[in-house]
């Protein structure tokens, strides 16, 4: 653990030192840090095809032709349909829409598989918007494509060498992009999209502005921008608006935070367009929902995105907003109406979206956000929350079989990656399981459930190892497969599990045998280390600034050494713990599903070392302040 010591009696003595460990935050104005308004956001004009999207989208509603979304099952693939959709729905430039929403079932392979091809073509779109998949799939596209349909892609997954042709295919890991951002989800770029349409419609769309300024050889360039993206001479040459048309840069516009002529440029021109922030401001809602439940790194532009959101729910809540369904969730999850925070969009709103993809049942979260009444709205709310509570079930279910697999195969857990599956696990929740399967035998893991005839499994990384680099090594097993470096999902027929099984372990061995730096002996690596009396609300604040924590940005984690615990409190049977600290006055600490395991150690060891993390906890509308305990032992020096 590390041995760093600090006292916490000046006013933000470890900001600084909390913003040099981490690589994403050390080279941002310390302005952009603490702040975030739309300036900090890139324009979307930027994105590959984004331009061709929106003239699409414009053209083929106004022309009253069909337009199909179909969006992916999970939580990014909810929110971006449903952002997308509510919002052509509501502007009135599009009152006349001829809409309809799709979203793939439990029972659908990923992607454009054959079933979603079916569905489409018997839909008959004249446009058809995929959203959270398609990148990989150029031959289904062309497929479409050569029927008529005219398509765009929505999508942040990796892309294939050949890009599909009569396609808008908007995705920011294009081997083409220039957009700033690569690892942006697809709620995001239903959030560009949303936002190119409504530049798009205004008087600043395509109008030129340029600035002359000495280059490195000391001679006066003048660079021009469009939409808020540099272009080139040429360019502006080709539109004919070189000498005429132009305007200059607005050098005197200042932005709260300090950003590059790009972003500010784009900042001032929507400035200039009415009521165009407060229409965006609702838009985030969605979009940093789905950042935060596709786990994306917590850096650069989604760090904004996430913060914009947090405060576009918090009004939310109590405000009269379009958004009725997600409004009606808030208060039937019972969230803090004074602050909604990132731990609820990853720990109540986003699993409660996601439940219902997991359970067969995705348009009901479709249906929810997308509701028009209060009334409506509050039904559905209640309907997903019952859906949730069914998934959990499930999980508690198939964590129960897990356990009593490995406890009468313990040879097993003794493989560099971990392996699950009996017949009689239950399909929807294998990615939970996965996840808590890594976080028992501290290595990858595989959980597999029979499903629709077939089985669907779900992979987890445990440290720096990319899942996708071994599904691909074993890709002739699978039916479908696909997923992020860190988390992946694959089909395969239940007749070719045991070759499955029996190729995964000497394929895993070599695929880890790769990380040199991989290593047996689990290791924690804390932000610094206190002693119990520093701990408390003095110290939380000085690190809020840092919010939102995620992938890429992960909470504080505090060491505390030879800890003495008091008034022990078994919880759910022993199942947690609930204990004090000598020296920490009222400060609660909370160990989860390790109770039993925690009180047995007390009883061989009068102190012990710690690791974990402060919290803020709202429960029946007051506000506590926890220490949530990661790991507990004697640390070795």
């Amino acid at each position: 653990m590390s041995e760093v010591r600090t006292k916490v009696d000046s006013k933000r003595p470890l900001l600084r030192y909390l913003v040099d460990k981490r690589e994403g935050l050390r080279n941002i104005h310390p302005k952009e840090l603490l702040t975030s308004d739309f300036s900090c956001l890139h324009s979307p004009y930027s994105l590959p095809d984004l331009s061709d999207a929106v003239e699409l989208l414009v053209q083929f509603a106004k022309d009253g032709k069909k337009i199909l979304l179909y969006g992916d099952r999970d939580s990014d693939g909810v929110s971006s349909t449903c952002l997308l959709a509510f919002f052509l729905k509501s502007h009135p430039e599009f009152s006349n829409i001829n809409l309809e929403v799709m979203v793939s079932s439990e029972s659908d392979p990923y992607g454009l598989c054959k079933e979603a091809l079916v569905k489409i073509k018997k839909v008959k779109p004249d446009l058809l918007v995929t959203l959270d998949f398609g990148s990989s799939q150029a031959d289904e596209i062309e497929e479409l494509t050569n029927t008529g349909i005219r398509m765009i892609v929505l999508d942040h997954h990796e892309v294939p060498v050949r890009i599909p042709t009569n396609c808008a295919l908007v995705n920011p890991r294009r081997t083409d992009s220039v957009y700033p951002e690569k690892k942006i989800c697809t709620a995001v770029l239903s959030f560009k999209l949303v936002s190119a349409i409504l530049f798009r419609m205004s008087d600043e769309f395509n109008k030129v502005y340029s600035k002359t300024e000495e280059n490195s050889s000391g001679q006066s360039e003048t660079l021009y921008f469009q939409n808020g993206v540099r272009v080139s001479k040429e360019s502006i040459a080709t539109q004919n608006l070189e000498g005429k048309n132009i305007l200059p840069y607005p050098e005197d516009f200042v932005t709260s935070v300090p950003v590059e002529e790009e972003r500010k440029l784009f900042y001032y021109q929507c400035s200039q367009i009415p009521d165009f922030f407060s229409g965006l401001e609702e838009e985030t809602d969605l979009a940093g929902i789905g950042t935060i439940t596709d786990m994306m790194p917590l850096t650069g532009e989604n760090r904004h995105f996430v913060k914009l959101a947090l405060q576009s729910l918090t009004k939310l809540y109590t405000g009269d907003k379009k958004r009725k369904g997600l409004s009606e969730l808030l208060k039937e999850l019972k969230l803090n109406p004074h602050g909604i925070t990132t731990k609820d969009l990853g720990w109540s709103i986003g699993p409660v979206l996601n439940s219902a993809g997991r359970m067969g049942k995705t348009e009901e979260a479709v249906s929810l956000l997308l509701s028009e009444t209060v009334q409506d709205a509050k039904s559905k709310a209640k309907q997903l929350l019952s859906i949730n509570e069914e998934r959990k079930e499930r999980t508690k279910r198939n964590m129960d079989r897990v356990e009593r697999y490995f406890a009468r195969k313990p040879e097993r857990t003794t493989n560099q990656i971990v392996f699950c599956y009996e017949p009689d696990m239950e399909p929807g929740v294998s990615g939970i399981v996965a996840t808590r399967m890594v976080d028992t035998y501290k290595k990858p893991a595989i959980f597999l459930a029979p499903d629709n005839g077939d089985a669907r499994g779900s992979i987890r990384s445990y440290g720096r190892e990319n899942v996708l680099e071994l599904l691909e090594s074993l890709a002739s097993h699978f039916l479908h497969f696909g997923g992020h470096p860190e988390a992946g999902g694959f089909s395969i027929q239940l007749d070719k599990i045991p070759a499955f099984e029996a190729a995964l372990y000497p394929t895993a061995d070599e695929w880890l045998s790769k990380d040199k730096e991989r290593s047996t002996i689990h290791s924690i690596e804390t932000d610094f280390t206190v002693l119990t009396e520093e701990m408390g609300e003095r110290l939380l604040k000085e690190w809020k600034d840092l919010e939102p924590f995620g992938q890429g940005n992960p909470d504080i984690k505090l060491a505390i050494r030879n800890a003495k615990a008091i008034h022990l409190t078994p919880l759910s049977a022993g199942k947690h713990v609930r204990f004090h600290l000598i020296g920490s006055g009222s400060l609660k600490y909370m160990i989860w599903n390790k109770g039993d395991e925690f009180q047995k150690f007390m009883s061989e060891h009068g102190s012990f070392d710690l690791v974990g993390s402060l919290e803020e906890n709202f429960y029946q509308g007051r506000t506590t302040l926890q220490f949530i305990v990661e790991w507990f032992g004697i640390a070795s020096d």
